[in-house]
């Protein structure tokens, strides 16, 4: 370096006289020649370099003169280079390194003659333990650009396989899972073992795990064997006492069953030839297997419960399902308990041009092009005709189903925001509300039901509220129970719609059953012109009802026919309309009444349950005639021309005594009075049992009851000045109406 006492390092320059011989000189990477110039500062920024060109000198050299301030001059200057030279190895050739299970290899050194001893670096991550060969590049860097690299081989051998472990044998009833096991290995150290084997084991008899252990390199195997016990029938008796929920079932004799079967699983064998009774059930909590040469034959009204969530079983069965009486040309909705059943061999005598899928498009049903190969898809419905050489009058007709019986849970694609036809998919009967609330299904159930009868509507209908029939003669309402084989329409409120073996019932009736787990009070009213059954309608006081329309409760008329009788909600027919409690005698329900043909009506109870049993009164009201009719007395007559008459008719429950002209308000026993802001009631006679207090409109207002004196003095109703209309009941159930203005 040069200096100058008034010298900048920017003023003091550098001027090259003579160039290196074995390589170049470079300022800022731009090689310089003879009369190129730097400075002092180019030199203290290092920017100055020197480049070798690879020649075999370790030193090289270049002549300068240097200028600084005020013409200050030195010339013939010598800088001496020293070549640094690549790292040489130590070891010119580094040995393979053979090593047992991991090596750890020590680092190698070079020489430099800028910077002596080198150790190398590498990239390799260290202890090496994968089997095989891995080879290592060792680099030698001497910090000035000077790279050199070595590669050595690593040899990781693991001659030593896993240790085979003993395996205890298992012996369990119903299904056994096992726990992986562990062995030791001198490398890898514990090792689990892995298996092809789908747990639980739910096979009867011995089942071979084969268990597999392997340390990277090496593998063994060992086996576990699995034994389920059961209990067997051989055509006499049970081997083991009867089957349990902890127990197998092996049928391995002829066997009709007569009451109730549970069992873990089931096995029918040995071409033993098993029946299940009507009205029995089977719940198995495992998988079924028939094997070949053996039957399984569930009887109509009988049930096979499974709670497995996948599908296990294996073998043919035979599922029986009877019709209620139709005749020739009657329609059925179906779908099939077991898998691979086809159309035409479900129902061989029908005509191939009665088979029929529902078009959720047009809400009609197109024709099946060729039932004979065609089977029945999972949950779906078929309408299907009955056999051609049935019987014209009303006859049962016994379908049978044949295939693996299906099980476990189900995702069905439908048509969103449209009908669809799907059905029940199991060999056991299914619970509607649990389908209703699984799928968050708000408009009803619909259920074929239709005869040879071009009047009624084709339909039984059924929501939370309960279920109303058709209208015909041989009605069948459904009440909450969804059958063996059948299908049904719904409206879907997505794109699929889920089965679970959690709707699973063992309800062993022939047609739908009650449930009574909300407060419901009900009323069924049919129509009928002439004689002939039309429809059947339902109104439902209950449990989370309102007057408006209600989801899953209030069920629309599907509107397939053009003479009916229907309730109103918004201007809507419902089919089914569910209210609220808790239920008011003043309460009006306007009706909906259209017809296509001009002639003589009827409406008329069907039935009724809760407090409607008890004697409630239930009047129909007619708004053209200008007459009342008590519904519990009878049916009500009347004629009515071709048309929508929605303002004609309501269902009230208060007939006011005031609109009956033949009503005498006088008993002289019974003295009624008001006094102190309250009503005084007498009775000369016998001792009252209640009082009911309506307005002039009829509407219920308050009522006394279990009085049981000849007196009682009514006080703090609260009522607006008014008149007032007393049903006075007395001990011997008469009942007196008393007029009081209050």
């Amino acid at each position: 370096a040069s200096s100058q006492a008034n010298a900048t390092t920017a003023q003091l320059k550098y001027t090259i006289t003579q160039l290196p011989l074995h390589g170049n000189l470079k300022r800022n990477n731009v090689v310089m020649a003879v009369g190129s110039t730097f400075t002092q500062a180019d030199i203290n920024s290092n920017l100055i370099t020197y480049t070798n060109n690879n020649s075999a000198n370790n030193s090289d050299s270049f002549k300068f003169a240097v200028t600084g301030n005020n013409v200050a001059f030195i010339g013939g200057q010598v800088f001496n280079i020293q070549v640094c030279t690549t790292p040489i190895p130590t070891i010119a050739s580094l040995p393979v390194i053979n090593g047992q299970c991991s090596v750890t290899p020590v680092a190698p050194t070079a020489t430099s003659n800028c910077n002596g001893t080198i150790t190398a670096i590498t990239t390799t991550s260290f202890p090496i333990t994968t089997p095989g060969t891995t080879s290592i590049i060792w680099i030698y860097n001497d910090g000035n650009g000077g790279i050199s690299t070595q590669t050595q081989n690593v040899i990781i051998l693991d001659t030593t396989p896993p240790v085979i472990p003993t395996l205890p044998a298992i012996t369990n009833q119903c299904f056994v899972t096992l726990t992986a096991p562990t062995t030791t290995d001198n490398c890898a150290g514990t090792i689990t073992g892995t298996t092809n084997s789908v747990f639980p084991i739910t096979t009867l008899g011995t089942t071979i795990v084969t268990w597999t252990f392997n340390d990277g390199n090496q593998s063994v195997t060992a086996n576990q064997s699995v034994t389920i016990n059961g209990t067997t029938w051989n055509a006499i008796s049970w081997s083991n006492n009867a089957p349990n929920a902890n127990l197998a079932a092996i049928i391995s004799g002829n066997f009709t069953a007569t009451q109730d079967l549970v069992a873990c699983s089931l096995l029918i064998t040995n071409n033993a030839q098993v029946t299940v009774n009507s009205g029995v059930d089977f719940t198995i909590s495992g998988d079924v297997t028939i094997n070949s040469g053996s039957t399984l034959t569930f009887q109509n009204n009988s049930n096979l419960l499974q709670t497995k969530n996948t599908n296990g079983n294996t073998g043919n069965a035979i599922v029986k399902r009877q019709t209620s009486a139709i005749m020739r040309q009657d329609y059925n909705l179906w779908s099939s308990p077991t898998a691979g059943q086809g159309l035409l061999n479900f129902s061989p005598e029908t005509l191939t041009n009665r088979f029929y899928t529902y078009n959720s498009a047009t809400n009609l049903y197109n024709m099946v092009v060729s039932p004979t190969t065609t089977n029945f898809d999972l949950a779906k419905g078929y309408l299907i005709r009955v056999s051609n050489n049935h019987p014209t009058s009303p006859t049962i007709w016994e379908g049978q189903f044949t295939g693996v019986l299906n099980n476990g849970n189900y995702t069905i694609p439908v048509n969103n925001s449209s009908y669809n036809a799907i059905g029940n998919p199991y060999p056991s009967t299914i619970s509607a509300n649990s389908f209703i609330n699984t799928n968050n299904i708000n408009e009803a159930l619909y259920f074929w039901r239709k005869t040879n009868n071009s009047l009624t509507t084709s339909y039984a209908t059924y929501t939370l509220a309960g279920g109303t029939a058709n209208g015909e003669v041989n009605n069948i309402v459904p009440n909450g129970i969804i059958q063996v084989g059948q299908g049904f329409i719904i409206k879907a409120t997505s794109g699929a719609v889920n089965f679970n073996n959690m709707m699973r019932t063992g309800n062993n009736a022939n047609q739908f059953l009650r449930i009574h787990n909300e407060e419901k009070h009900r009323i069924w009213l049919n129509l009928s012109h002439d004689s002939m059954p039309i429809n059947q309608m339902m109104i439902a006081y209950m449990t989370d009802a309102t007057e408006g329309i209600d989801n899953k409760i209030d069920g629309r008329f599907i509107n397939d026919n053009q003479t009916a009788l229907n309730s109103l909600i918004s201007g809507e027919e419902f089919v089914i309309q569910g209210r609220s409690l808790p239920f008011l005698e003043s309460d009006i329900v306007p009706l909906a009444f259209k017809t296509d043909i001009t002639g003589n009506f009827s409406i008329s109870i069907d039935h009724v349950d809760g407090l409607f049993e008890s004697g409630q009164s239930i009047y129909i009201k007619d708004k053209v005639t200008n007459s009342t009719h008590k519904l519990n007395d009878g049916s009500y007559q009347f004629t009515s021309s071709a048309g929508i008459h929605n303002n004609r008719f309501d269902v009230d429950y208060s007939y006011s005594a005031l609109e009956n002209p033949n009503f005498n308000f006088e008993t002289n026993n019974i003295i009624v009075y008001t006094k102190d802001k309250g009503i005084a009631i007498n009775s000369s006679i016998l001792p009252l049992k209640n009082v009911k207090i309506y307005d002039i409109r009829g509407r219920f207002l308050y009522e006394e009851k279990e009085i049981k004196t000849n007196s009682v003095f009514i006080q703090d109703i609260g009522f607006a000045k008014q008149a007032l209309i007393l049903q006075i009941t007395t001990e011997d159930n008469k009942i007196t109406y008393k007029k009081v203005i209050y």
